[in-house]
């Protein structure tokens, strides 16, 4: 069985067909929106932990999970489309869904952190303990990181329209989003520092609805990248359409069977054909040959493919 491979020129998500210089420019665009996450988190982080803030911790975790979603396309991208070789015979793009699955299992453990720290500082102040007032400097964070992701939006919205690449679209609506999250990041800080001690457990509460965030987004990660380690095949449309193409080609007499999985960014599918049990190798050789080309063809880039004959009356 053989199997071909092409390099592509995309990032996972976010790249697709495009010129090396317009390649160059996502790239960029995916830098820096990489380089403001880090510092909107390590802000959080910081002033949230020295200004008693749960809530802006909490949304620098969501940060993190931006950040980290970003640092995945930049450092494993690499990696996941070197070629094949006697080492991984089919490619290295595992190392980007297991990265991606890592990354989502740690944010889980950070949410149950989370969660236990502002239900301990809820039953606190239920019993009558008065929780810390976070500092002014945590409202101030918080509405430099809702204007930050409204920038990052309408950068990323502004790198669509020129490159025309629509994923940049939808990270540029994912930015907005963030932003619409910060405002119970902000009601909480601001409630817990401005309005008298009985209003600060708003802001262990509000950490609690970044929680909600952050496991969504975490799922979204964790789910198709559990499922590419599991082998899973590809999704019944797709099969059906390489079953089509297959079965149309000439010299074709059946599809015996269609296998698939996904490899990073690929598609994998290995094809077993019936064709004439008079015919030769070779004839048999170019009727495979034509059924990877047919794939290719309707695929692109995106697919490896393996074809094997055997007779059939």
């Amino acid at each position: 069985m053989k199997f071909h491979h092409s390099h592509t020129e995309e990032l996972s998500g976010l790249l697709s067909k495009t010129s090396g210089k317009e390649n160059r420019r996502i790239r960029r665009i995916v830098l820096i929106g990489c380089l403001i996450n880090a510092l909107l988190m390590i802000l959080k982080l910081t002033v949230g932990y020295y200004g008693h803030s749960e809530a802006l911790m909490a949304d620098g975790y969501h940060s993190l999970n931006d950040f980290a979603a970003d640092l995945i396309m930049l450092l494993f991208i690499g990696i996941s489309f070197r070629k094949p070789d006697s080492r991984y015979s089919y490619g290295y793009g595992r190392y980007e869904t297991f990265s991606t699955f890592m990354i989502s299992i740690f944010l889980f453990f950070v949410a149950i952190h989370i969660t236990l720290e502002a239900m301990e500082s809820i039953r606190e102040y239920a019993e009558g303990r008065i929780l810390p007032q976070p500092d002014i400097w945590t409202v101030v964070v918080v509405i430099v990181s809702m204007c930050s992701k409204e920038f990052l939006y309408r950068f990323y919205r502004h790198g669509s329209i020129v490159t025309g690449v629509k994923a940049l679209l939808t990270n540029a609506w994912h930015h907005r989003s963030d932003a619409m999250a910060s405002v119970a990041t902000l009601i909480g800080v601001s409630f817990a520092h401005f309005f008298g001690e009985e209003w600060r457990i708003l802001d262990p509460i509000a950490s609690l609805l970044l929680v909600v965030f952050i496991i969504i987004a975490s799922t979204r990660m964790l789910i198709p990248a559990f499922r590419e380690l599991m082998d899973r095949s590809c999704g019944k449309k797709e099969c059906e359409e390489v079953e089509m193409t297959v079965a149309s080609t000439p010299g074709v007499r059946r599809v015996f069977e269609i296998k698939s999985r996904m490899n990073g960014h690929y598609h994998i599918f290995e094809v077993t054909i019936g064709v004439r049990p008079d015919m030769s190798v070779e004839e048999a050789s170019v009727i495979a040959s034509s059924v990877e080309e047919r794939l290719k063809k309707a695929w692109g880039d995106r697919i490896m493919v393996g074809v094997r004959t055997l007779p059939c009356r």
